[in-house]
């Protein structure tokens, strides 16, 4: 049976008021959500709009020497972290608009990518540029890359969260991400290496970070009728993300060797499967 996920109908969401300037903090914070919201400590269903520095995130199931320039990155300051999701490898900056939605499992995990970057292309749209779907996990603008999307679900919870390629640097994107073009034969997940864009590119000016996230709310207020209540966090979700940054996303265990063996911090308390989308 096919693990479902829900979609939004007329229903009240929480801003989840909560980006920090650590990448390792930020992808705590999407765990940690995840985890409350499946022991049933919050239950109402939220977005939470967050960005980095400059950083590369490799998915769950990847080998990080094998996505990323390990060298270059440390050279160039760049972080690399691994996210608790599935998918391929993503460069983000400040430039790089990360979008994330925390919901109930009703429909498919096929379901789940199409409703929700149905929601992002509408943003896109809305401000002017023109995209296209590339199921499984990805938004197209003249053929070249603009966002890709992963998810984590549950029994009780689904997680999807995108990075929106806003005004990012591109020249630095391809350097560090250089060794996902290879064809190496791995054990682990590979990137499927696409041309990228950034929607500045696209439509001949900058778009902010804030026009972005205004209109992601007005698509899902658009489609769906959802109403959104005052910027919140709970303290449950605080916690619960300074325990896996201090347990899992501060160390190169997880970062750079996260898919071998034993996981720190993975025992926290929530039931979750992770699905590689």
């Amino acid at each position: 049976m096919p693990i479902l996920v829900t979609s939004p109908r007329n229903q009240t969401w929480r801003r989840a008021n909560a980006s920090y300037p650590s990448v390792f903090m930020n992808l705590a914070m999407d765990e940690a959500m995840a985890r409350t919201f499946s022991a049933g400590e919050q239950t109402q269903p939220s977005i939470r709009i967050w960005s980095n520095s400059k950083s590369v995130v490799v998915g769950r199931f990847q080998e990080a020497a094998a996505e990323v320039n390990l060298e270059l990155c440390k050279m160039r300051n760049v972080n690399v972290a691994r996210r608790f999701t599935g998918g391929g490898t993503v460069f983000q900056d400040e430039g790089t608009l990360n979008f994330t939605i925390l919901n109930a499992p009703v429909y498919s995990i096929s379901k789940l990518q199409e409703i929700n970057l149905g929601v992002v292309m509408h943003a896109l749209t809305s401000l002017g540029a023109p995209c296209s779907l590339s199921l499984p996990n990805s938004i197209l603008i003249a053929g070249r890359k603009v966002c890709g999307a992963s998810a984590a679900v549950g029994r009780r919870f689904a997680l999807w969260h995108c990075s929106i390629l806003l005004d990012a640097d591109l020249r630095l994107l391809e350097l560090t991400l250089a060794p996902s073009k290879s064809k190496r034969i791995s054990e682990f997940v590979r990137s499927r290496w696409q041309p990228v864009t950034t929607v500045a590119n696209s439509l001949s000016r900058r778009i902010s970070g804030e026009e972005m996230a205004r209109s992601l709310e007005h698509s899902l207020e658009t489609l769906f009728g959802v109403e959104f209540e005052a910027n919140k966090t709970f303290q449950e979700e605080e916690r619960c993300a300074r325990v896996l940054f201090a347990q899992k996303y501060s160390r190169d265990e997880w970062n750079l060797y996260g898919n071998r063996g034993f996981i720190p911090g993975e025992r926290t308390g929530a039931d979750h499967t992770t699905i590689a989308v």
